[in-house]
């Protein structure tokens, strides 16, 4: 349950950055355009599908802004706002450096080579506009990092878990191993928590923080987090 609570509150920040991203994106693009219409006509007009018969440049501009724009931009760019949301929760613990803030430039950045690589970073007609939209497109993703962490951190707490003998008496949760791990959970969210019952080492458990347990005597039992905090065994 855990795992997959992080990937759904990832991808809830990743909605909103998402759509943040992709609005910003889009419309950056089209002033962009607008501002060099000069020099997208004139590259336009180099494609046969925009001169003579079939077509006018200025016909071809205007099916940039209106249609490439939302459907080879927006679109695409919302979309993965939301997935790499949601790698950046399921993930969240393997992400290069500390704090909701750091892993979520960490993910924008990852985001952000995707999508150099496979052409969604924006509609642009020369190297200066490229530039400019690519400038534009890292400011972006800053604020994309920015509202993912804040979000996330609204869903989520942070929890860690800590045994005496990390061999012998490991902590679960949801049938995971955990142990000596620190894990983002779903805020008000509840969870089985286990640990070996065999070797009679178990004495109870102990909380702090936002964590509860339903029964502290018991080796396996029902945590609750409301907040950050630690479970550990005695």
């Amino acid at each position: 349950m855990s795992d997959s609570a992080s990937s759904l509150a990832g991808a809830k920040a990743g909605i909103l950055g998402g759509i943040f991203f992709a609005a910003a994106v889009g419309l950056f693009n089209w002033a962009l355009l607008q501002a060099y219409s000069s020099t997208a006509l004139q590259v336009l007009q180099g494609y046969s599908f925009c001169s003579g018969a079939t077509g006018t440049p200025q016909n071809c501009f205007s099916t940039l802004l209106t249609t490439d724009i939302p459907s080879l931009v927006v679109f695409p760019v919302g979309v993965s706002g939301i997935l790499f949301g949601g790698l950046y929760g399921a993930y969240f613990e393997f992400l290069p450096g500390q704090g909701y803030r750091i892993r979520a430039v960490a993910i924008g950045m990852a985001m952000f080579i995707m999508m150099l690589v496979i052409g969604l970073a924006g509609i642009t007609v020369d190297q200066t506009t490229k530039s400019i939209m690519d400038a534009f497109d890292t400011v972006a993703m800053l604020g994309y990092a920015l509202i993912i962490a804040h979000f996330y951190r609204k869903y989520t707490r942070e929890v860690r878990f800590e045994s005496p003998n990390h061999t012998r008496l490991k902590i679960t949760v949801d049938r995971k191993d955990y142990t000596e791990k620190t894990k983002t959970l779903s805020l008000h969210s509840t969870h089985t928590v286990r640990a070996p019952s065999e070797s009679g080492a178990f004495h109870e458990w102990l909380v702090s923080g936002g964590v509860s347990v339903l029964d502290s005597k018991s080796f396996e039992t029902t945590m609750r987090v409301d907040g950050d905090g630690l479970l550990k065994i005695s």
